[in-house]
């Protein structure tokens, strides 16, 4: 489906623009924010029967997906232009890995004897928190003419489908990053940025 939309898109492309006229009434779509879920199981958990051996992909339509694509790119494109984001954030981060948070502790402690904690947050992407997302928009000034405005959009009335062989629910979505969305990341690294904004002492 993404490369028939990418060729109408090259052959037809003022066909293409009204689909977004969305970005100007800053409103996304309805029917963009109803997302299939496909549960896929984690590797090693074949015989599991929890029901934590699903990870749920969410399948969305193409169009939805690209005009997601926008929407994160103008906001992370606010953020960085700012520098609202902290230093210290290396997760799902540009140029950043998990090497170069090895390497930022062992400048920090300078060769002293310490001790590291590491937590895990369960569930992390599917408890982000959507107000304290919009929240974070507002500290970070994002133009409420069009961004701000269309993430509060993106936010409400989303709905999530699970079709099996034999039912079909579908039930309302008012939290989490959606396994599979471009934008779950970038929204997890907004929600956590003031975390890493407090002070501690050493």
């Amino acid at each position: 489906m993404g490369e028939i939309y990418q060729r109408i898109y090259k052959q037809f492309p003022t066909f293409i623009y009204p689909l977004y006229e969305c970005l100007r009434r800053r409103s996304f779509p309805k029917k963009w924010k109803r997302v299939k879920i496909i549960p896929n199981r984690k590797p090693g958990k074949e015989t599991s029967k929890d029901v934590s051996k699903f990870r749920p992909i969410s399948l969305i339509k193409v169009g939805g997906k690209v005009l997601e694509k926008i929407l994160i790119n103008m906001i992370m494109h606010h953020a960085y232009s700012n520098n609202l984001l902290n230093y210290n954030q290396f997760g799902f981060t540009p140029k950043k890995s998990a090497i170069d948070a090895a390497l930022a502790v062992e400048e920090y402690l300078e060769g002293h004897i310490a001790v590291l904690i590491s937590l895990d947050i369960k569930g992390a992407f599917d408890a982000a928190w959507w107000p304290g997302i919009l929240e974070t928009l507002k500290e970070f000034n994002c133009p409420k003419n069009y961004l701000y405005n269309l993430a509060e959009s993106y936010f409400s009335e989303r709905t999530a489908v699970l079709t099996t062989s034999s039912i079909q629910m579908e039930r309302e979505v008012t939290k989490g990053c959606p396994q599979g969305s471009c934008w779950g990341p970038r929204f997890w690294n907004i929600q956590y940025s003031s975390l890493l904004n407090l002070e501690f002492g050493k």
